[in-house]
């Protein structure tokens, strides 16, 4: 029976007796010739593969220079490079790579490359008899070559016509990772090796809060966001590269947490997701957070900040035109808020009397500050004496403004809780 092989149909040696498939059974038989054309396109797969090992041409030569492993001389083994740590045991999980040769083949059968690690639960018995006790006996690092034999392997039978009967083989092993297995239930953050759990969580709560962003319901969405910061900063990390993924997710998670911020009109809070990115990674070369962080600090009356942050932004994104906007609404807050009048007034006033001129212009800023809903908070020049204040405290009251006396600047607010946040020394944190 054979087919054309272009088209990728198998071609057998012999064809199918039916009266011996339903009774004593058949074996199919690959006919090797007819697919030496398909070879090439077999050979991409395996091409440039980094594993480790080399071909075995007699395993009783190679036998002389092992040491048994097991009591019955089923593993044997030979040390090629050393490794450390500890051994491991069923309460671990595994990362190894190997490859697997039959004698006097130039080819392994079985191959795990060097990029792409298996990672094996060792109490799941996830591996044959043979390769676990061969991983037990393994150090982190190490690479060894073992003589596997049949009995804990591949058994009496084989699995023809692909692996022989009573097959022994050689493995050569390299154990790259060895971790204590993480336990099911509760996150105890304080136990090791819990990133992966965690990670997994936190995906869910991105996701999730990715969604209610979408309908518009930040407050929540913000509070799913904090959750998952919460649990990557509390972690432990086994590794570098484990520190890379949370510094990632948390930059992800920051930006999105500001973004929320603004958008429910708490700018301090925005301007501090901004600064824990600025801890991990430059904000200088990211757009979309200097974009968010120029934002809170125009919401907070911090225009020269969030000026230079804007224009930064929009060299890094020239053509966006809600940066365009932002810039002019911008200009436009900074021009109704001028405080350059009030402070001429309290460089004249020598006598700590509170002038007409003066109440004219904190009435009118005051005004303009409760008018404008692109500003949430404004803070006044420093250097108030106590008639200043009084009289401010007066018209915030009238226009029913909550004011907040802080250590260096007196500020106005539109919302009494955002207004209990720590300013005062802290003020400045916020410029980044």
């Amino acid at each position: 029976m054979s087919k054309d092989t272009a088209s990728g149909d198998i071609v057998l040696d012999d064809g199918l007796d039916l009266s011996k498939v339903v009774t004593t059974g058949s074996v199919l038989r690959i006919n090797e010739i007819c697919l030496e054309d398909n070879i090439e396109d077999e050979k991409p797969e395996t091409k440039g593969v980094d594993f480790i090992g080399e071909p075995v041409k007699c395993f009783s030569d190679l036998e002389k220079h092992l040491l048994p492993v097991d009591k019955d001389g089923y593993v044997k083994k030979k040390v090629l490079e050393d490794g450390g740590g500890e051994v491991p045991h069923d309460g671990c999980t595994v990362s190894i790579v190997y490859s697997g040769y039959w004698e006097d083949t130039d080819d392994p059968f079985d191959v795990r490359p060097i990029h792409k690690p298996l990672v094996v639960d060792l109490s799941d018995n996830g591996l044959l008899p043979g390769l676990i006790i061969a991983v037990k006996s393994m150090l982190v690092g190490e690479i060894s070559v073992f003589l596997l034999s049949h009995h804990l392997m591949y058994g009496e039978m084989g699995i023809p016509p692909r692996i022989k009967p009573k097959a022994s083989c050689v493995f050569y092993i390299k154990l790259v990772k060895n971790i204590i297995t993480p336990k099911q239930g509760d996150i105890n953050f304080s136990e090791p090796n819990m990133f992966q759990r965690v990670h997994k969580e936190v995906k869910l709560l991105y996701s999730s809060g990715m969604e209610l962003h979408k309908t518009k319901n930040y407050s929540a969405s913000s509070r799913l966001f904090r959750k998952a910061v919460f649990m990557l900063h509390r972690v432990r990390l086994a590794d570098e590269d484990e520190e890379k993924i949370q510094e990632k997710f948390l930059i992800k998670l920051y930006t999105n947490l500001a973004i929320c911020y603004n958008k429910l009109k708490l700018p301090l809070k925005a301007c501090t997701a901004c600064n824990e990115i600025n801890r991990l990674t430059n904000i200088w070369s990211n757009g979309k957070v200097l974009f968010q962080n120029a934002k809170a600090l125009r919401m907070i009356g911090a225009y020269d900040s969030a000026e230079k942050r804007l224009k930064r932004a929009m060299q890094l994104y020239p053509n966006k035109d809600e940066m365009k906007e932002e810039l002019e609404l911008l200009q436009r807050t900074r021009e109704a808020c001028n405080q350059s009048k009030l402070i001429a007034q309290m460089c004249k006033d020598q006598k700590h009397l509170v002038s007409k001129e003066f109440k004219d212009e904190v009435d009118n800023l005051i005004k303009n500050f409760k008018q404008n809903e692109n500003l949430c908070k404004f803070t006044l020049p420093t250097r108030l004496h106590d008639a200043e204040v009084d009289y401010i405290r007066e018209v915030c009251q009238r226009e029913n403004i909550f004011c907040n006396k802080i250590e260096r600047n007196f500020a106005l607010d539109k919302d009494e809780r955002a207004a209990a946040e720590t300013l005062g020394e802290e003020f400045n944190d916020l410029l980044l």
